[in-house]
């Protein structure tokens, strides 16, 4: 698979109107860099459903369009890296990688809080991030080296193999709307032995993440998540 033919769908979800795209980070992403023809963006605006429903129906439309590669990203993501076809197909190529993220660790321990970073110890986080710190300034949030393999990756930024995820029959697990969906997918990509990694793709996320540990459905989703793989 050569990297000029190597096609490539990023999936975004997001609550708002397409007349409010050019509100959207992903899609100002797409006017503002120079990505390749063979990439191409796909917002599913208004949308109420659990992300794991509509990735795993792109799942199944972009396989019959002879797809390569499937990002499925946040809508609060500035996706910033031209290089992105490239760094994909490395990724497979190179590092064998089926499923590929920016950041995410090696050995969790199925655990209250059940959030990446907190599972995985610190010596075993892998990757980096970007955030905005001002309306001119961007910081990076170094996990570890990065290419590198891991067991489950945040998903802000979730990559696949095409290919090699649909001959595992791996999905997007639908028991989480949400939080979670993630965690749980990457758990059953590993049992599946679909090998997962990060990889050094440049993004810029607006969102610092989970507010509280309080909010009511990241307690509900946690206590389902803790139930089915704590075990």
């Amino acid at each position: 698979m050569k990297l000029i033919t190597s096609k490539v769908a990023v999936i975004s979800c997001t609550k708002k109107k397409e007349s409010e795209k050019d509100s959207l980070m992903i899609y100002r992403s797409f006017t503002d860099c120079n990505f390749s023809n063979n990439v191409v963006l796909d917002i599913i605006w208004e949308n109420k459903e659990g992300l794991n429903k509509v990735y795993n129906r792109c799942l199944e439309y972009y396989k019959n369009k002879n797809y390569d590669f499937l990002v499925f990203v946040h809508d609060d993501v500035y996706l910033d890296d031209t290089k992105l076809v490239e760094k994909l197909q490395k990724a497979v190529s190179e590092w064998k990688f089926d499923i590929i993220g920016l950041a995410g660790g090696l050995n969790p321990k199925i655990q209250h809080p059940a959030l990446w970073h907190i599972m995985c110890p610190k010596q075993d986080q892998r990757g980096q991030v970007q955030h905005p710190a001002s309306e001119k300034q961007i910081y990076y949030t170094a996990f570890g080296p990065t290419p590198a393999r891991v067991a489950i990756v945040d998903g802000v930024f979730i990559a696949v193999n095409l290919k090699t995820v649909s001959s595992a029959g791996w999905k997007f697990n639908e028991n989480y709307k949400f939080h979670h969906y993630d965690l749980s997918s990457c758990i059953d990509a590993n049992k599946l032995k679909l090998k997962i990694g990060v990889y050094p793709i440049h993004i810029i996320h607006l969102s610092p993440g989970l507010r509280s540990l309080e909010d009511s459905a990241w307690k509900e989703s946690n206590e389902k998540f803790l139930k089915e793989y704590g075990s």
